[in-house]
């Protein structure tokens, strides 16, 4: 892995001159969403004006500047796609080759919903499921993947339907060298997943016990279930238990895990999007540092739980 300090070359000698044609189609685009905005604010102040003043000309512009400002905005949304694109193309997966040239970086792929689901993370069943930016490759002798995912529940409430977002970040999955018999999860303790009714009626309860640990800072973050006590306790040692407290204080977030069959899958909340581009700012160095960093963090991760140094042996 390219250690950060060479970034600021690579991007001088690399990023920089291809940004450029970038950047204009950025403005022009951006242009395209300023003007659909506009013509939505002014049709509303049109509508506003026509209905609190019984003006019919009024409604009538209205409705004229609101068709005109939905064209605008869908070809900005058809033109920002296509530069979404062509940037994850020409600069992400540069960025991707620079930390590590056998990486596999895939724009339009995702962690797979089977993958999602077998990792017993979330228990609301998702009615859209989507992501992106798929990553997989291996950093010394394990094997990794991760992407954007983002999950929902459809709520209806008598004719009103919406959507709730079960989970939204970088989802990750990576090789732990032992072949588990049993099923952790280790949830934070601000996003427990079972419940009294689950516990009582679901099938994925069946079996799950509590695991009760003597790190008290650890279990004022996380909250741990496993349908092996033994199992669970041989994996969540006091010195594995430190470095998820730390894993969590470097993500700053609800991160949760699970130990299932041979991996481990952990699940980061983020309100940001993984790698892409910004249409209404520049994307600059300190952009481009900022999707360094977020590969960056999975290869941290890995060296935080010391997955490369084969704690634990396949049976």
């Amino acid at each position: 892995m390219s250690p950060a300090s060479d970034f600021t070359a690579f991007y001088e000698k690399e990023l920089r001159e291809l940004l450029l044609p970038l950047e204009d189609q950025r403005k022009k685009i951006k242009k395209w969403g300023v003007y659909g905005f506009v013509l939505l604010g002014l049709a509303i102040v049109f509508f506003i004006i026509g209905t609190t003043s019984q003006l019919p000309a009024a409604i009538i512009i209205a409705i004229v500047v609101f068709v005109a400002a939905i064209i605008v905005l869908i070809l900005f949304a058809n033109r920002l796609k296509k530069f979404t694109g062509i940037f994850k193309t020409q600069i992400v997966s540069r960025i991707v080759a620079f930390i590590n040239p056998s990486l596999s970086y895939s724009p339009e792929r995702f962690i797979a919903e089977a993958d999602y689901k077998k990792s017993g993370l979330y228990l609301k069943s998702s009615d859209r499921y989507k992501g992106d930016d798929y990553v997989e490759g291996l950093h010394d002798k394990t094997f990794f993947c991760f992407s954007e995912l983002h999950t929902e529940e459809r709520v209806s409430s008598g004719k009103n339907t919406r959507w709730e977002t079960i989970f939204k970040g970088m989802f990750i999955i990576a090789d732990f060298n032992k072949n588990f018999s049993g099923r952790t999860y280790v949830w934070s303790e601000n996003k427990p997943q079972l419940n009294f009714l689950n516990k009582l009626f679901s099938s994925f309860a069946s079996g799950l016990e509590k695991v009760k640990l003597e790190s008290p800072d650890f279990e004022k973050r996380f909250i741990v279930y496993s349908n092996d006590q033994v199992e669970a306790r041989y994996i969540l040692t006091p010195s594995f238990m430190e470095r998820l407290v730390r894993l969590q204080q470097m993500t700053s977030t609800d991160t949760s895990m699970s130990f299932v069959q041979t991996n481990i899958h952990i699940a980061i909340p983020m309100n940001k999007e993984l790698f892409e581009p910004s249409v209404f700012k520049a994307n600059d160095f300190s952009r481009l540092e900022q999707f360094r960093s977020t590969i960056q963090i999975v290869y941290e991760i890995i060296d935080e739980l010391k997955l490369n140094e084969r704690l634990w042996t396949k049976e």
